[in-house]
This record gives structure tokens, sequence and C-alpha cells, in this order.
């Protein structure tokens, strides 16, 4: 069987029944990340088996790969290692510290909605009247999980992973480039850290503290796919997301990809184990990949996404990017668009119509 160097590196620590992901990580000088990552694909390729108590078991086809490894390596005159008569080992591939969540995790408290959070970046209150419309508007069962920074507001009902930015080496092509905080890949950093530690499992929601649900909203309409142009229309311009734009249309047309922007700043439905494997395929953990971009045109090349916009005339979505819009053109977009997203400037448009419309706090914040 054919494996690449990682999945028979990882392959062979578990065999050896080393049993903690930050273990094999340090035998591999692999990240935490890229071993659930690689895991997920030998489990694809049922050399590994899940368990419903989320342990690992050497799979069926198991044998046939230490037997093709041993004649390997009696071809060139090495002995076997591992041994092809060795029985399965039932193993559990753990994270420090993540047995406090266990009793969490084994509830059934819906689809996860994920929002990455950098407090120093948030223009307002923004968050809080984000999940305020989650709390009203949003049909399915679901828990939030917020990842990075915590407001004093927060009540228990939300799941708080702390994580601090991550730094990338610049893209620059020169001899010393430095460590800069990229954005993009900073958020694919903290989405792959909650799939390595299983917080979110399956499908999950990847949303915002700026957007706003601005009315009934099921998860079909946040499942259905949503586009805003091509890669290519988005990169005209000097900033580092034009540049992370740019180089997500090459990564993708290097795999015959389509290049559509699926980067809307609307609600995605995504997949966990799926995702892992578009990340690890592209190495998005070191570049400023756009993910949801990545994700979709990877998984779904031939897709006719709705095309919005969020100007005027869309149907769907308010793009608010201005501080003196017109408080009734404000809430005539609440009155009418699916979906509200905002900037900066925006927040301060929007702000005042928010706290009439969501008067009533969560159940995501303190009494």
């Amino acid at each position: 069987m054919n494996l690449s160097e990682k999945e028979s590196a990882v392959l062979q620590e578990v065999q050896s029944a080393n049993v903690e992901a930050s273990s094999i990580a340090n035998r591999t000088e692999l990240s935490i990340a890229s071993v659930h990552a690689v895991i997920n694909s030998l489990v694809k390729k049922e050399l590994l088996v899940k368990l419903e108590d989320k342990t690992l078991r050497l799979g069926a086809k198991f044998g046939e790969y230490i037997e093709s490894l041993t004649q390997s390596k009696a071809d060139q005159g090495d002995a076997d290692p591992a041994g092809s008569d060795k029985p399965p080992v039932i193993i559990a591939i753990t994270e420090n510290g993540s047995s406090d969540n266990a009793e969490n995790k084994s509830e059934n408290k819906g689809i996860a909605i994920v929002i990455p959070y950098l407090r120093s970046e948030a223009a307002g209150d923004e968050l809080r009247y984000a999940l305020r419309s989650w709390t009203d508007h949003f049909a399915n069962k679901h828990h939030v999980i917020v990842v990075g920074d915590r407001e004093d507001w927060f009540s228990p009902e939300i799941n708080h992973i702390p994580m601090d930015p991550v730094l990338i080496l610049e893209d620059c092509n020169c001899a010393a480039p430095a460590e800069i905080r990229n954005p993009q890949a900073d958020v694919t950093h903290k989405i792959l850290a909650l799939i390595a530690a299983g917080e979110i499992e399956g499908d999950f929601i990847l949303s915002n503290d700026d957007i706003f649900l601005a009315g009934h909203t099921t998860l079909a309409d946040i499942q259905s796919l949503k586009a805003f142009g091509d890669l290519e229309d988005h990169g005209k311009g000097a900033s580092l997301y034009c540049k992370n734009a740019l180089l997500t249309k090459r990564a993708l047309e290097a795999e015959n990809k389509a290049t559509k922007s699926y980067g809307t700043h609307t609600p995605m439905l995504l997949n966990a184990e799926v995702l892992a494997e578009v990340i690890e395929k592209y190495g998005a953990t070191e570049k400023g990949l756009l993910l949801t971009s990545l994700y979709f045109n990877d998984q779904f090349p031939n897709a006719r996404p709705i095309q919005i916009t969020g100007a005027i005339n869309d149907p769907i979505l308010a793009s608010l990017y201005r501080d003196n819009a017109e408080l009734a053109l404000v809430k005539k977009v609440f009155a009418e668009r699916k979906f509200v997203n905002c900037n900066a400037k925006g927040w301060i448009s929007i702000e005042p119509v928010v706290k009439s419309i969501f008067a009533n706090p969560s159940r995501y914040e303190k009494d």
C-alpha cells in the first residue's frame, strides 16, 4: 500500500503503542494538528478504525501494510522491526488536558458554531449581539465555541478555547523572511487546533463576531453554497488579503480545481475531518490561504454557488461598511435580508439597530 512519509511515520508510532498525540508529534516532528490529520487519512485507508468511545484500533488492512513493509525491508536486507504476526492493538489518541471536556462532548448539544475571536480587532460589542442573533433566529439546536480571546461577559454556555495569535513566516521570497500575523493563516491554525483537540467533529458552522442573522435561519440556508466572484477579482491590490487571494488561486490551479471566491462573510457549513485533510493537502497552516475558498473549491470543483455581493440589490446579504448609513436603510436590510455583516466603520451604523432588535440577553451572557 502506498503511504506518504508522514502516514508511515504516524502509523508506526501507533503500532508501537505510542498513545499520546503530543508524543507522536515530538517523535515524528509533526504538529499535533498534523498528527490528527494524518490519523484521519489512515482511517480513510482502513489502516486505523475509529471506535465509538473515540479510541482507535489498527484496521483490517494493517496486516497487509505490515506485510508489504516487511517485504520492502527484506528486499533491502533489513530485519522486520514490527513483526507481521503482532496482534491488533487497541489504543487511544489523547491530548494533554483534553479529558476536562469529555463529559461535555458526550452530550448532544446540537451543531457547533465556531467563532475565531481576536479582541483587539473587534470594533465594539459585535460578538455579544451576533450571539443574540443566533439565539433569536437560528432554528437548529446548537452550541457556541469561541476560540481565541474571551470577554468578561461570557457565560459557561460558551465553550471558550484560549489561543494566542499564531505567527508564520512572511511570503516574500527574501533571504530572511520575518514572522508575521497573517489573519487567514491564524484562523486556519485555530480551527485545526479545535479539530486536533476533538472539540469539533463532523459538520460544524464557521462564523464571525461581526456576522448577524437578520431573520429566521435554518441549517439549509447556511449549507447552500455562496460565492463572490473569482479569487482573481479579490487579488487586485497590495493588501495582505489580496496577496492571499492570489496565493489561494495559484494553489487551487495547481490541483486543477475551480477558483471561486467563497469568502462571502456569511456563516458556512464545513466538515471537520474533511477540512483537516484539505488543510494538510495544501499546507495551509504555513501559508495565508483563504480557508473556505480552499475547502469548497477542492471539495466541490463543479459547483454553481449562489453569487452574492452584499450590495444594495443583493437579496440575501447586506454588507455595511460605512459609518454614516441611514438609520432607515439599516433597519430595512435587517427586515429583508438573511445575513448582515459589517466592518469597524459599519458597526457604528449597525450598533443602535442591533441594540434595539436584539435587546434581550442570550444564554451566552452572564446574568
